[in-house]
């Protein structure tokens, strides 16, 4: 199974970059991203994550493509990540 193959794309959140990529099933979706923000030389500081526009759904990093179903023609858009309701440390009572 770690020879099955898929043909991708992958572009960011505004489009600007965008590269269609054959790469292993059993990738895992972080490595992904570190080579995704290696190549486009995107923020080191920004934690990103990764949506198939094809299914909506949002991977998990620590899955391999092969779980999420990953078909070829797919686009994985890479997204920075938002922590909705983080807590800052300050309450308002």
């Amino acid at each position: 199974m770690s020879d099955e193959r898929v043909s991708i794309v992958l572009i960011t959140l505004d489009r600007t970059r965008r590269a269609s990529v054959t790469v292993p099933r059993s990738m895992y979706v972080s490595d992904v991203i570190r080579a995704s923000t290696k190549r486009w030389f995107l923020s080191f500081g920004t934690d990103y994550q990764v949506c198939n526009t094809s299914s909506g759904r949002v991977l998990l990093p620590s899955d391999s493509l092969n779980i999420h179903n990953v078909k070829d023609g797919d686009i994985l858009m890479l997204q920075p990540f938002a922590a909705h309701g983080a807590n800052t440390g300050t309450n308002v009572i």
